[in-house]
């Protein structure tokens, strides 16, 4: 496969979106499917996305604001997963939130979550877009099977080649026009969409032959993420993905995302703690 590409695991739009709705077994409860990949885990950021749906099916007057996901073991992906949600507090503007998920009472993943009602801006600013990000008509199609949508990004599947390397840094755009058009929907696939490129971003500073000499890639896993909601998006227009890793050692990573609309507002952050082990 060209490029970094066959990184990811396989995934599809339709069998997404389906594993969103979660079926109601009480207050609070849950019973959710997990999607069909080429991994016989359970993808973090499926949990993620189905975090938010059912955090908002708990709380509906309040939207997601903040989740920060910790994944202490794998799920079965051939398995059903138990969700359930308790309220850790309610109020009349904020909401938390504690979302697990569970198989055979065997807890795989957790998510603490805070929600909140739209307020008024009392201070109003946010990181600026550099004007040389070349526009995604203007970039090269980004194979990532992870998400089932476009990507793209300049130098397209050579951004990742395995025998380059480059600084550990990402800019890709990417729109998903083929999702139902929903605040909700939208929150939950950009949770699902940021995890993609978190570990990738940190390997770019190192070829295929660095690794190797290294003793070569072994263990790696997402051990937390938190994604953070600023303003209302659609994913029906481009979103600019700027992923970085500002640091890579003890056998762990960590990157972060800033996710700009193509006018330039800042809509949500991400960052994410991760493992990754040599194989010697």
């Amino acid at each position: 496969m060209a490029g970094g590409t066959h990184m990811w695991p396989t995934v599809e739009l339709g069998d997404l979106l389906d594993a969103l709705e979660l079926t109601e077994l009480g207050p609070g409860r849950f019973l959710a499917r997990n999607v069909t990949s080429t991994l016989p885990t359970t993808l973090g950021s499926q949990t993620l996305a189905q975090a938010v749906v059912a955090a908002e099916r708990v709380v509906p007057h309040m939207a997601v604001q903040s989740m920060h996901g910790v994944f202490p073991r794998g799920g079965d992906a051939g398995r059903e997963v138990e969700v359930d949600v308790e309220i850790v507090q309610s109020g009349r503007a904020l909401a938390t939130v504690q979302v697990t998920f569970r198989q055979d009472a065997r807890e795989h993943a957790r998510a603490l979550v805070m929600l909140s009602i739209d307020e008024p801006d009392f201070l109003d600013h946010h990181s600026e877009l550099p004007a040389t990000i070349p526009a995604p008509e203007q970039c090269q199609e980004l194979p990532c099977a992870l998400l089932p949508w476009e990507v793209r990004t300049s130098g397209g599947a050579d951004a990742l080649a395995p025998d380059l390397a480059g600084p550990p840094t990402l800019d890709l755009w990417m729109r998903c026009d083929k999702a139902p058009d929903l605040p909700g929907i939208a929150r939950a696939l950009l949770a699902h969409g940021s995890e993609g490129f978190l570990g990738p971003v940190a390997l770019r500073p190192y070829s295929q032959h660095e690794i190797a000499r290294r003793g070569g890639r072994g263990t790696s896993a997402l051990l937390a993420q938190t994604i953070t909601f600023h303003r209302p998006f659609t994913l029906h227009d481009w979103l600019l993905l700027r992923c970085e890793s500002p640091f890579a050692g003890s056998s762990r990573m960590y990157s972060r995302i800033q996710i700009f609309t193509r006018t330039g507002d800042l809509v949500a952050s991400a960052t994410a703690h991760g493992l990754m082990r040599t194989a010697g």
